[in-house]
């Protein structure tokens, strides 16, 4: 839609709230369902991929992405419908996505403030450049919703719109699932754990509180291991908060294998300790 029919539609809209405004709040309602749409699938996909794997939701982790991803979105979707010139909603809505994504990155790197600075400012324009389709895939939807508004079917267009939103978070979410090395850890994991002989594993014979736990049900969890360039560090939670979590090196053309492993008990008061 050209910003002369935006201009016309704001135009008729008497009695209203300031359809700028309104514009905006639309904006990060889309920005907000598709931040959402996208921290969903992000945390669900594995499990739909790897039903024959006790795979475990972290909870904290997606409440965390939900925060930076979804209200990120929403304050893009907001700042980009802000303005009636398409160029500078644009603009906005890249800068912030840059700033967002940089900022939320930095905060996790040990770097030295000053290293922070220099980084901040020389990828900003590269990152806010590639943002771009995010920042104009939510005007889009804005501005589909306000000719929406004022055509037949109003209601099954936005429900279209709705189910687009939907669509494109949950897309991109799909590409948050695990990667094939890192399902093969899992796995691996997975199968050591149900073998009758664990405890016949050089890196599992010596863990306290496992062979009690044979048989007790379990939800495994993965990351990209820290002390292994190949590896990956795979934990699983049993009921009752017994822990057991191997780093687990995956070579191309090789077989798996445990790299170190350790565990925390329970104590009595139920309380996990290492």
């Amino acid at each position: 839609m050209s910003e002369r029919t935006l201009t016309a539609i704001d135009a008729s809209d008497k009695g209203t709230p300031r359809p700028i405004v309104r514009r905006a709040v639309v904006g990060a309602l889309y920005g907000l369902l598709t931040g959402t749409a996208f921290v969903l699938m992000s945390a669900f996909i594995d499990l739909l991929l790897h039903p024959n794997l006790p795979l475990g939701v972290d909870w904290t982790l997606m409440s965390t992405r939900w925060i930076l991803i979804g209200m990120g979105l929403a304050l893009i979707g907001a700042l980009t419908c802000l303005f009636n010139e398409t160029w500078a909603g644009l603009l906005a809505g890249a800068v912030t996505t840059g700033l967002l994504a940089l900022i939320s990155s930095l905060l996790s790197s040990s770097s030295a403030p000053g290293i922070k600075l220099i980084v901040l400012v020389f990828t900003l324009v590269p990152i806010a450049t590639m943002s771009l389709p995010i920042a104009w895939i939510l005007r889009r939807l804005t501005e589909r919703h306000a000719l929406a508004l004022y055509s037949e079917r109003s209601m099954a267009r936005i429900a279209l719109l709705i189910l687009m939103a939907v669509a494109l978070g949950a897309a991109g979410g799909y590409f948050m699932r695990m990667s094939r090395n890192a399902a093969t850890a899992v796995r691996y994991l997975h199968n050591t754990l149900q073998s009758t002989n664990v405890n016949e594993t050089d890196e599992m014979s010596e863990l306290p509180g496992l062979q009690e736990h044979a048989g007790m049900r379990y939800e495994l969890f993965q990351k990209k291991s820290e002390a292994s360039t190949e590896g990956y560090d795979v934990r699983a939670e049993y009921e009752d908060g017994y822990t057991v979590q191997c780093t687990v090196v995956v070579y191309p053309g090789r077989d798996p294998y445990l790299s170190s492993c350790k565990s925390s008990e329970v104590s009595r008061a139920g309380m996990k300790k290492a």
